[in-house]
């Protein structure tokens, strides 16, 4: 097969996968109730044993009775709002018991009430359930006799926002069962078959945000430890799941976790990002006296990831010895391109950091969870950028600190007319 066929094949499987994707972050459908018919579920057996989290519930302090018809649940439950002795409260349907109960339980947790709402059957949870997380999202699973016995989906506090969706798996007897995707942080996925609850195996993959490349190899509770990069060949669809197949990248070495430290960007600086070096190079920039500069090897579309910003990690602050390489990644982390590492012979790992400034940028900042590097800074296309040209991003320096260059293109480019803005 060539090149051409290979990029049509690997697009096809890419499309599939954001349509099955789009599919499952759809909050309002049911497409869980649907891939609940799976037989394994149908005709499996389920374990009949408590779970061991299972507690008896709290004495109950008081109920406020609710004058509601309760002819469309069953008329020997009550309904109402209760509270029990550890501050937890029931509002719903129950019977006298409080065996049987169809609601939602609000626990009292230290700093905040997080919500399940389902059906309880001889005390335990039974069929959909809806818990909330401490995020501000929630999750949507299967319960058989308080356990997860079925699908699962996860979502983010921002139903609107690309990537909220967290996580979609399969449970049996509270295990996770067959195949799974768990969204990361900048939009890619772990994928594959775990051999716990907390995403462990030797061949389970992470799935950059362009759904095309990926990363394969041996995961420990999430966090990848040394594979090959790969690249999407198929994906198919069993009841309701999607399973993604993977095709090694011509001479591709083996790859190591190399996340960065305090004192050391990395332990294996001149073994590049394969994915990311067939998307951008290096190269004299086209600005006067900027050096080099990054250019774009391929077509990019908006909100496309362009380039990676590793570094190594420092705490915020004013006080440091200034850097043009450094860049925030949140309130508590920043990353910084060490003086002795911003050649390319030196350091050729990631390239973003080889970007040059510009008021009137064609990408944007953004943030990764990167199966190698960890936690880092990418720049993301803001428009459609062509092969060949020159990728640039808006450093954001606060002017009163900023160096004498960038205040010197900060009053080019606003001629000295008053500002509101102060990069």
């Amino acid at each position: 097969m060539g090149k051409g066929e290979n990029k049509v094949v690997q697009s096809n499987a890419a499309e599939k996968l954001q349509d099955w994707i789009e599919k499952m972050s759809n909050q309002s459908n049911a497409c869980l109730e649907k891939m609940q018919n799976n037989p394994l579920l149908i005709n499996g057996d389920c374990n009949n044993e408590a779970p061991e989290d299972y507690h008896e519930l709290p004495d109950v302090v008081d109920i406020d009775y609710h004058d509601v018809n309760n002819s469309m649940v069953d008329t020997a439950l009550k309904s109402g709002t209760v509270r029990f002795t550890n501050k937890d409260t029931f509002k719903g349907h129950f019977s006298p018991d409080m065996k049987r109960r169809i609601g939602t339980c609000q626990k009292n947790l230290k700093f905040n009430c997080l919500g399940t709402t389902g059906t309880w059957n001889s005390g335990f949870l039974d069929g959909m359930a809806v818990i909330e997380n401490e995020y501000g999202g929630y999750e949507e699973t299967y319960f058989k006799r308080g356990v997860k016995h079925g699908y699962s989906r996860k979502f983010g506090p921002q139903p609107k926002k690309k990537g909220n969706l967290w996580q979609v798996a399969l449970f049996k007897n509270g295990k996770m069962h067959g195949h799974f995707w768990r969204g990361c942080l900048g939009g890619g996925y772990i994928t594959g078959v775990s051999d716990d609850n907390e995403i462990t195996g030797d061949n389970i993959a992470y799935i950059f945000p362009n759904l095309k490349d990926g990363i394969l190899g041996k995961f420990e509770k999430g966090k990848f430890l040394s594979g090959i990069d790969v690249e999407l060949s198929n994906v198919e669809i069993h009841n309701g799941m999607a399973i993604g197949s993977f095709k090694s990248i011509p001479q591709a070495s083996n790859l190591l976790r190399d996340r960065s430290t305090c004192y050391r960007i990395a332990l294996n600086p001149l073994v590049p990002d394969t994915h990311e070096h067939a998307r951008v190079e290096a190269r004299q920039s086209n600005t006067p006296d900027s050096g080099e500069g990054l250019f774009a090897k391929t077509v990019f579309e908006e909100d496309d990831l362009v380039s990676i910003l590793n570094g190594v990690r420092v705490s915020p602050s004013i006080s440091d010895e200034w850097s043009d390489y450094k860049v925030n990644f949140n309130t508590e982390l920043d990353l910084d391109v060490p003086s002795d590492m911003r050649r390319l012979d030196q350091y050729c790992a990631t390239l973003a950091h080889k970007a040059n400034h510009s008021f009137t940028p064609n990408t944007r900042w953004g943030r990764l969870d990167h199966p190698r590097f960890g936690m880092v800074v990418t720049i993301i296309a803001i428009k459609t950028i062509q092969v060949g040209e020159e990728l640039t991003v808006n450093y954001k320096y606060p002017v009163t600190i900023a160096p004498q260059w960038y205040k010197d293109c900060h009053k080019l480019f606003y001629k000295d007319n008053f500002v509101h803005k102060i990069y």
